[in-house]
């Protein structure tokens, strides 16, 4: 009874109400009611559970983030971006339909031009012979000796082809590759169509770009292997085999590089077609995405740069542009490994993409796991202060 009296004395604080019972021996304090915050009402109304419903939360964030993580974590390799490709091409039923419409002008228009080019390359090569005599050395002089007069004597049709490659040529590839990646992606994403008339106009924007970067880097590379290679040649012997194992290693490191940063660029031209970005910003989305992933976009570049040469090798080494089956022949190839190469870069784009979500989801749930942790050292001390206030209120 004292300690009754003992608790009666006490001040009522802000909050606290107290009921006598039946008998009027014994007082009970009620604990103060808090008011909950919007946040635990909602938690409480969706999983009717009082007390901690967020614990719940995170757990069913956990799980979604878990399942998403799955999806993403099958990550794609070399000859699986390729069999995934392929199988869009050949499992669809209007694709090879409409992706043979979308190549017809470029066909009819790469039939011309193969013709011109052969024969143009023909013609140099004849020239360039008829110009190296027996006691040939290679010096400045006679480098641009025949670098003159080449250009003297072909240059009406190496006007053309730059016209022809960069105007008419180019305008069709890229109609071709909107076409093609466009209808990739919608039979990938099951019918969501991603595609547009302002794509197309950014997408022209950034083709613009990436043929200027690819010209000039092209163009610089020939130029510097030249010199090095004139260079090389004026040297006495030993120089010559000391300097000659550099110059492979460099041509080798160039080489790779151009074709690292083709990968980079041809995605680019992807990021445009699906993405609302064009010219400088759908080349840094490109460099971005691509970042860790650099050695597959370099091998798909190098199987379609040496597919691309053989069949123009083949086409000069069996004289196609003397006969019209074998242009025909070789311009549909060409045509054929065309819209494989766009959709493998399509493929490749999702890809890289699915990686960088997979690493924002890893981040996501460390930060979870790491909330949950903190969560559990706090319960057992919440868990005392509650046994002691129901013990204080049962006595």
């Amino acid at each position: 009874m004292d300690h009754l009296h003992r608790l009666d004395s006490r001040p009522m604080s802000k909050g606290t109400n107290k009921a006598k019972s039946a008998n009027g021996e014994a007082w009970v304090t009620a604990r103060p009611q808090t008011k909950k915050t919007s946040e635990e009402q909602k938690d409480t109304e969706i999983y009717g559970v009082p007390g901690r419903p967020s614990i719940q939360l995170k757990e069913k964030k956990i799980v979604d983030m878990e399942s998403n993580h799955t999806m993403l974590k099958q990550k794609l390799g070399f000859f699986d971006t390729f069999k995934q490709a392929l199988s869009l091409i050949y499992n669809t039923n209007y694709f090879i339909l409409l992706t043979f419409l979308s190549s017809l002008p470029l066909f009819c228009f790469s039939v011309y031009y193969e013709l011109l080019l052969q024969r143009t390359l023909v013609q140099i090569s004849e020239f360039v012979r008829q110009q190296h005599p027996s006691n040939y050395h290679h010096n400045w002089q006679t480098l641009l000796h025949t670098a003159a007069r080449m250009t003297d004597k072909f240059p009406n049709n190496l006007i053309r082809l730059g016209f022809l490659y960069v105007v008419p040529l180019h305008l069709l590839e890229l109609c071709t590759a909107f076409v093609t990646v466009d209808l990739a992606s919608t039979t990938l994403t099951e019918g969501k169509k991603t595609a547009s008339k302002a794509n197309f106009r950014g997408t022209l924007v950034t083709s613009i770009w990436v043929l200027f970067f690819s010209t000039c880097t092209l163009l610089g590379s020939v130029w510097l292997a030249s010199i090095y290679y004139v260079i090389l040649n004026n040297l006495g012997y030993n120089c010559k085999l000391y300097f000659g194992v550099l110059y492979r290693a460099a041509c080798m490191a160039l080489l790779a590089k151009y074709l690292e940063w083709r990968s980079i660029w041809n995605m680019a031209i992807v990021v445009s077609i699906l993405e609302d970005a064009n010219g400088a910003n759908a080349l840094i989305l490109s460099a971005h995405l691509s970042r860790g992933n650099e050695r597959q976009g370099l091998l798909i570049t190098l199987v379609f740069s040496v597919l691309g040469l053989a069949l123009r090798w083949s086409g000069l080494y069996f004289e196609c542009y003397e006969r019209g089956n074998g242009i025909f022949a070789q311009v549909g190839l060409f045509c054929m490994v065309n819209v494989v190469k766009w959709v493998v870069y399509m493929v490749y784009f999702d890809n890289c993409k699915k990686r960088i979500l997979k690493k924002k989801v890893d981040m996501e749930m460390g930060k979870v796991e790491r909330s949950n942790v903190r969560t559990e050292k706090t319960e057992p001390a919440d868990n005392n202060s509650s046994d002691c206030r129901t013990q204080l209120e049962t006595e």
